[in-house]
């Protein structure tokens, strides 16, 4: 099926977002609306949603008399842990979560092996996009096993926490989870959903996480803005065996 394109003013707003995040404005100040409608070759009340809206996301803000500065955004620190999401932020930053996608399905031989499941067996497929005060950081797909975790798919909302329901549902605790870490590129549909261009480079995370018994909870792909949040990893070396 094929999907329109987003309304002008967002696509304004998004090419200003990674405008900004390339450092385009050094002095921090936005061009005078005269100069983005000749930019853009769009209207006045285009440019001025486009603006509204970032202005609305924290992402600029408007000086009477002297114009559009962008705000200086806090960092979040999104730590390499075995947490959730809201539990890697650091600091004062609001986490939001949005499902744009779920399925239930039946494990091919792929699946099976991986979660130690019969193929044909169901599993579900969760799709949501994270963000940060409003500004979205990343997606995260994610595929559990409905035999293992029975009615899964009807407990998750856009605000839950999939590993609290794992926790407090299941009894399901994340013991060891191992990420591989790379680059890959927006397409059309992730480049909607992360406010970026078509074809911009994204940081891809792929993801297995394991329960105490050795079991694999759930495996995800995380596609992350590099500009929006900062990744750290902590090596603890093991207490030495005496």
């Amino acid at each position: 099926m094929e999907r329109t394109a987003p309304p002008l003013h967002e696509q304004v707003r998004n090419v200003l977002i990674h405008s900004i995040e390339s450092g385009e404005f050094p002095d921090g100040k936005l061009p005078s609306e005269t100069q983005l409608c000749e930019r853009f070759d769009v209207s006045r009340i285009t440019v001025r949603r486009a603006v509204s809206d970032l202005e609305s996301m924290g992402v600029v803000t408007r000086q009477q008399g002297r114009g559009t500065f962008v705000v200086q955004r806090p960092v979040s620190l999104g730590t390499m842990s075995v947490q959730g999401f809201s539990d890697q932020l650091v600091g004062s930053a609001t986490p939001t979560r949005r499902i744009v996608g779920s399925e239930v399905f039946d494990a091919d031989q792929a699946a099976a092996d991986v979660f130690g499941v019969a193929v044909g067996s169901p599993m579900f497929r969760l799709i949501r996009v994270f963000s940060i005060d409003r500004l979205p950081v990343g997606i995260d797909d994610s595929t559990y096993s409905l035999d293992r975790y029975p009615g899964f798919d009807q407990r998750v909302g856009d605000e839950t926490s999939t590993y609290q329901v794992l926790r407090d549902e299941y009894g399901a605790r994340i013991a060891k989870v191992e990420r591989v870490i790379g680059i890959a590129y927006t397409d059309k549909q992730t480049a909607e959903w992360l406010e970026r261009p078509d074809n911009d480079p994204i940081i891809l995370i792929e993801k297995v996480a394991w329960d105490e018994s050795g079991t694999v909870v759930h495996t995800s792909r995380v596609r992350s803005v590099p500009s929006r949040m900062t990744l750290r990893t902590v090596a603890v070396q093991p207490a030495s065996q005496t």
